[in-house]
């Protein structure tokens, strides 16, 4: 088995020679009458795939996490695995944020991790970035659908209806069946700043709670635009919130300073009525002596 036969990207989409993963060692030794057949393991959902929340899938490589055969320096996690008797070591670096994306979606989702991968390279990833187990199921190639350009996931395979199910992915193949309902994410290769999984969150959180997700993409667009109007006119409240406290400042200062001379004027004019009054006086005492 080759290397890029464990880890799988679309072949029609541009990426480097380790991670061009590969379609199909294991679709060609498949029964043809199985194709398209329900993976045993959907067939029968867990539970909570009957109760209210809707199921969020998330794709593996290039979303979560970017693997690949040759060793480079800030990877976080270095696997050694067996396929078909061969040994592989294959070298991971996790999105920033996984693990908080992670937590933050189980309060609105049941979460399905599903990737196009070997399951023996895929598992001990999964286990990496959900320790505590918090997605209701884990899928992998062989749950995959072939097409003519590579394998996509068909999501009615979940037996839930698709106006409760969202997929993000980095690849829009891997929804080409359900286009609305994905949302296509930016990919991911090896920066540490990177802030994708935070930046869609906050809409992840919102479109949970409306009764149909569909069509996904177009909802992020409206959701992006809106909160950038939100950002503006916050903007424009406290431009207006500078302005009108530097006016009413001002006001402050011009009703002290005059005051202020009013006083100065009261005190002048006493000053000199004072002054006045005794040069009366005095002369009065003159006259009198």
């Amino acid at each position: 088995m080759q290397n890029n036969q464990i880890i799988y990207s679309q072949t029609q989409e541009k990426r480097s020679f380790f991670n061009r993963l590969c379609s199909c060692f294991e679709y060609f030794k498949k029964d043809p009458k199985q194709i398209n057949q329900y993976h045993p393991e959907i067939d029968t959902p867990k539970s909570s795939f009957i109760g209210q929340r809707k199921i969020i899938v998330l794709d593996l490589d290039e979303t979560l996490v970017h693997s690949q055969f040759q060793h480079f320096d800030n990877h976080d996690l270095t696997l050694d695995i067996v396929v078909q008797q061969q040994n592989f070591k294959v070298y991971v670096i996790i999105r920033p944020g996984v693990k908080k994306f992670i937590d933050q979606l189980n309060n609105f989702y049941d979460i399905v991790f599903w990737t196009a991968s070997l399951k023996e390279y895929a598992m001990p990833v999964m286990d990496y970035i959900d320790p505590d187990r918090k997605a209701v199921e884990r899928l992998f190639r062989d749950s995959c659908t072939p097409l003519k350009n590579g394998l996509t996931k068909d999501l009615t395979k979940l037996g839930r209806d698709l106006k409760d199910v969202i997929i993000v992915d980095n690849s829009i193949f891997s929804f080409t069946m359900n286009n609305e309902n994905g949302l296509k994410i930016k990919d991911f290769f090896y920066d540490k700043f990177d802030r994708e999984l935070e930046n869609i969150l906050p809409f992840l959180i919102w479109i949970s709670q409306l009764s149909d997700v569909r069509p996904v993409q177009i909802q992020y667009g409206e959701f992006q635009r809106r909160k950038k109007q939100e950002r503006k006119n916050n903007e424009q409240q406290n431009l207006y919130g500078i302005s009108r406290s530097v006016t009413i400042e001002r006001k402050k200062m011009n009703h002290n300073s005059l005051i202020k001379t009013l006083t100065e004027q009261v005190t002048d004019d006493k000053k000199v009525n004072k002054a006045d009054t005794d040069e009366s006086e005095k002369e009065t005492f003159e006259i009198g002596n």
